[in-house]
């Protein structure tokens, strides 16, 4: 079952900022740890809802349902995509996210049925696609990693650990996952994601 997903490298005392106040259901929390123990809570809830999902997992419909269950108790927002841009230019528009939500969707299944790369391949070009699209307010990386895992049990795939080896080290190993996704993007080489996602 999903279990590798969280990276623990933020400073849980760092006040928390005007942005990330806005769309918050507990209106008390003030610190970055706060929120963490919100959304680490609202998470196992949500991981408690898949644990008993039967439905299917490639569609979008279900990314959108998965978030809710995720976030749902912490952001009013959870589960409803995006309608503002990101600082990052690296994450898609906003009218650019729900067609690039049904192509991912429309390729998933291709990809599955015509087994036009590795298991790993799959899961790698999957989870970097749902990242740059980036559909959501926050929650993301999150998400996303717990998506794949759960794609990958389902489609009796190899499950992601997501640099495990580095998990005494977080800031590191959030590095090497940034690092990996970059690499990605600029050059279409997946290596250093699926290794990074599987070893």
């Amino acid at each position: 079952m999903v279990k590798n997903f969280l990276f623990k490298d933020r400073d849980g005392q760092t006040p928390l900022p005007p942005e990330l106040q806005k769309g918050l259901k507990p209106v008390h929390i003030q610190t970055i740890g706060e929120l963490d123990e919100y959304e680490e809570q609202n998470i196992v809830e949500g991981l408690s809802w898949l644990k008993n999902y039967t439905g299917e997992c490639s569609s979008y419909d279900f990314w959108l349902k998965l978030h809710k269950k995720l976030f749902g108790n912490v952001w009013k927002w959870a589960g409803v995509v995006r309608q503002h841009e990101l600082n990052n230019p690296v994450f898609y528009l906003p009218h650019q996210i729900w067609p690039s939500l049904k192509q991912l969707e429309n390729d998933i299944n291709y990809w599955l049925k015509e087994k036009s790369f590795s298991h790993n391949e799959i899961a790698a070009r999957f989870h970097e696609r749902i990242e740059t699209i980036h559909p959501f307010t926050n929650g993301n990386g999150r998400f996303g990693r717990i998506l794949i895992e759960f794609f990958c049990e389902k489609n009796s795939m190899q499950i992601p650990t997501w640099g495990v080896s580095l998990k005494s080290d977080p800031k590191a190993r959030r590095q090497a996952y940034i690092t990996a996704l970059v690499c990605t993007r600029q050059k279409t080489d997946y290596h250093l994601l699926i290794k990074f996602m599987f070893s």
